[in-house]
């Protein structure tokens, strides 16, 4: 969802910016799910042809930048390697909101993928600000 939200944020700023989305604990190829689809759909944005990747050491080495949903996620990131810890930050502190967690809605109702997705959205936008400067 993050992905594809700030694809859209970063074109709707005609703004040009490479953006791909993993996970530490996923597995490859997996399609994101139903709720996710619709509640970014609400949002202007599809998702329906993302499926899920793992986290690796090529892609983190090939990224200016590395969000993160939570605390842990950024943790367990750094703790693996060190060094990306100049290019590792959690979204809400990157965008200037704080330490807050952008949990995972899986397994919940459509209402808690809005939820986060309106999250995401205050965090992307003002870490986009940030990017751009």
């Amino acid at each position: 969802m993050a992905e594809g939200l700030l694809k859209k944020i970063a074109n709707d700023n005609q703004f040009s910016v490479e953006v791909r989305s993993a996970g530490i604990a996923a597995f490859p190829g997996v399609p994101v799910t139903a709720e996710a689809v619709q509640a970014c759909r609400e949002k202007g944005v599809d998702i329906s042809s993302y499926q899920s990747q793992p986290l690796s050491k090529n892609l983190v080495m090939d990224s200016d930048l590395i969000l993160t949903m939570t605390g842990k996620h950024k943790e367990m990131i750094l703790k693996k390697m060190p060094a990306l810890e100049p290019k590792v930050a959690l979204l809400s502190e990157f965008a200037g909101a704080g330490a807050e967690d952008v949990e995972d809605p899986v397994g919940q109702p459509i209402d808690a993928y809005r939820a986060v997705l309106g999250q995401m959205e205050e965090y992307l936008k003002k870490a986009l600000d940030k990017i751009k400067n």
